[in-house]
């Protein structure tokens, strides 16, 4: 093999590895950015996964006084009835709101 064919063979290898060092370089930075999407993404569902729950309580609330009302307007009688009838919901709007706190903590 000629000195000039060597040169050349060199020449091309090297070429190659600045290419294959350049792609290489592409994916390790593109690699990175889906690493860093991906943490977002797990982020916000994580978070929306929080307020699934949190909407879920809410209309299990809302359910729950919504019976409790309708218990209420069912209730025709004495005042005595009526009076705890209304202590009872009461107690349950009270007990909601402890859930509600201590889920919010």
């Amino acid at each position: 093999m000629s000195e000039h064919q060597k040169i050349f063979l060199m020449s091309d290898n090297q070429s190659q590895l600045v290419q294959l060092k350049l792609k290489v370089e592409k994916l390790i930075n593109l690699h990175t950015q889906l690493v860093k999407e991906n943490q977002q993404l797990k982020l916000i569902q994580t978070q929306l996964t929080e307020e699934i729950k949190r909407s879920h309580q809410q209309v299990a609330d809302l359910v729950e006084k919504n019976k409790l009302i309708k218990m209420a307007q069912a209730v025709s009688g004495t005042d005595q009835n009526t009076r705890d009838l209304k202590l009872k919901i009461n107690e349950y709007i009270r007990e909601i709101d402890r859930c509600l706190a201590l889920i919010n903590r």
